[in-house]
């Protein structure tokens, strides 16, 4: 009989496709995925609904980081480099911790290639309007339905949507935060373009 060292890390066992990675992003608790890169490489070019939080700033910021939250790291193509990344976080007690096989690149690829996502910049911008409602429909308005609240869209212009709250939403201190927040990112994350979206 063979027995492991579980105290020993092991990367291969916190490493996952980049597919995979897209589908844990649909999810109604999405994972929180940071990117490790620099803050200029990010701003060039991300995964929509990532954060921008680089590697040298992990060790000192970990407590912005939820320990229980499921955590997914992306980098460049240096998987060994990120799995790093990984080790640092798994020594810190964090519980559910993963990263993307080859970073970015393949990461991007796997989202143009898939045939379950939308990236809306792929649209004429007069379809635009189109995708948002259809979005809204399918992923927001039922969540917020389920709490007898609702909203109403005023306008669109481009990726700019300007919204009015309903039923029990009206008037809701976490409306202003939380609820706006929860729109904005599933639109983004689910058109892979990023939404503003703004109280009217």
């Amino acid at each position: 009989m063979k027995f492991t060292n579980k105290n020993v890390f092991d990367a291969a066992r916190h490493a996952i496709k980049p597919d995979q990675c897209l589908k844990e992003r649909k999810k109604k608790m999405p994972p929180i995925i940071l990117d490790i890169r620099s803050k200029e490489d990010y701003a060039n070019e991300h995964l929509i609904g990532s954060y921008s939080f680089p590697e040298e700033y992990l060790k000192t910021n970990l407590t912005q980081i939820p320990p229980y939250a499921q955590v997914i790291l992306y980098a460049d193509g240096d998987d060994q480099k990120t799995a790093e990344s990984v080790k640092l976080l798994v020594d810190n007690k964090f519980t559910d911790v993963s990263y993307v096989e080859g970073g970015i690149e393949q990461l991007l690829s796997a989202l143009k290639n898939s045939n379950d996502e939308i990236i809306l910049g792929d649209y004429p911008e007069e379809e635009w309007q189109n995708k948002i409602e259809n979005t809204l429909d399918e992923k927001v308005r039922p969540v917020l339905a389920s709490d007898g609240g609702g909203l109403q869209v005023v306008k669109i212009e481009k990726d700019k949507v300007y919204i009015h709250y309903q039923g029990a939403c009206q008037g809701c201190a976490s409306a202003a935060t939380g609820t706006l927040n929860f729109i904005r990112n599933t639109l983004s994350t689910s058109l892979n373009h990023e939404i503003d979206v703004v109280m009217a």
